[in-house]
């Protein structure tokens, strides 16, 4: 997460800069048609240097400080008037930025502005689209029909429960397993549920189990960059979908390290999805059980049935 805050704001940074770029060049362009402006500009700048100078003198420059600032804003009317005769809008040279709210800093009153969170969160849809087929995977596009209908409508019913689940998300909302055997279609609506909440504007962190316990092994023992955290990460985003839980290498430290993002997200009333070919109460014997009695206690199981969906693909 850090790392992808530091690259969204180089982005807002050099889009500060372009736009003053931009304002200090149609300055010098409109400068060298109308020395009337140019000498407005002049003025503005000269009290405004003047008024920062006497307030760093302190005493006695309220009286100085009210004079400058009424001229200031005097020659500011003159100037609009003048644009305004040239044709142009009266903000001509204000620096427009991209985002008038934090003008292009990435923060507003001591937080992160909401230009540079949805910077964030398109850095995570472009990485997961990068990995995973996301962009395939909707729920439009989720087919009912490579099911028996021995079990499509309980294949359907799973289908609607996790189109409301994304429709309705808030970081309150309850954590799901999604379990079954191989290819019936747990990977693809994790999928669809995270390109929706994303679309939300919600923080939405989508990784597999291997991948993830890969990298915290790497982080406790100093192996990664100082600006990643991924166990910080893991269990602070709004949703963490964890795919393919029981591919991964089972040791000491997977079980220790699921068992504190499980136990973590659950105290922080934090949803999470996990998907897994394991049968649920095959999670105590492969885990720990107190994972198991968590899991058990606060998520919604979601059985996945049918045949193997690829199989049938193949076939066709």
């Amino acid at each position: 997460m850090a790392a992808m805050i530091e690259r969204a704001m180089k982005v807002i940074e050099s889009r500060k800069a372009a736009a003053e770029r931009a304002a200090e060049e149609r300055r010098r362009e409109l400068e060298t048609v109308s020395p009337e402006l140019k000498e407005l500009n002049r003025r503005i700048s000269r009290t405004g240097l003047e008024a920062l100078k006497a307030v760093t003198a302190g005493d006695n420059s309220a009286a100085l400080i009210e004079k400058l600032s009424k001229e200031s804003a005097e020659n500011i009317e003159k100037r609009a008037a003048v644009l305004v005769s040239l044709g142009l809008p009266a903000d001509t040279l204000d620096v427009h930025y991209t985002c008038p709210v934090c003008e292009d800093t990435g923060r507003k009153d001591g937080h992160y502005c909401e230009c540079l969170k949805a910077l964030v969160r398109q850095f995570q849809h472009d990485s997961l689209c990068s990995c995973t087929p996301a962009k395939e995977c909707t729920f439009e596009n989720f087919r009912l029909d490579y099911y028996d209908a021995s079990v499509r409508d309980h294949m359907s019913q799973v289908l609607d429960y996790c189109k409301a689940w994304a429709a309705d998300f808030d970081r309150t909302s309850n954590s799901i397993l999604m379990y079954g055997q191989t290819g019936l279609g747990k990977t693809h609506l994790s999928l669809a549920v995270a390109n929706v909440v994303l679309e939300k504007g919600n923080n939405v962190i989508y990784t597999s189990a291997g991948n993830l316990f890969s990298k915290l092994e790497k982080e406790s023992f100093g192996r990664l960059s100082a600006d990643e955290a991924p166990m910080d990460t893991a269990i602070s985003c709004d949703l963490l979908i964890l795919d393919d839980l029981g591919s991964e290498f089972t040791k000491p430290f997977v079980v220790s390290a699921f068992y504190n993002i499980v136990n973590s997200r659950l105290l922080a009333g934090l949803p999470t999805i996990i998907s897994t070919n394991l049968m649920y109460d095959e999670i105590a014997d492969r885990y720990d059980p107190r994972v198991y009695s968590r899991i058990i206690g606060n998520y919604q199981m979601l059985e996945f049935t049918g045949r193997d969906i690829r199989q049938i693909k193949s076939e066709e």
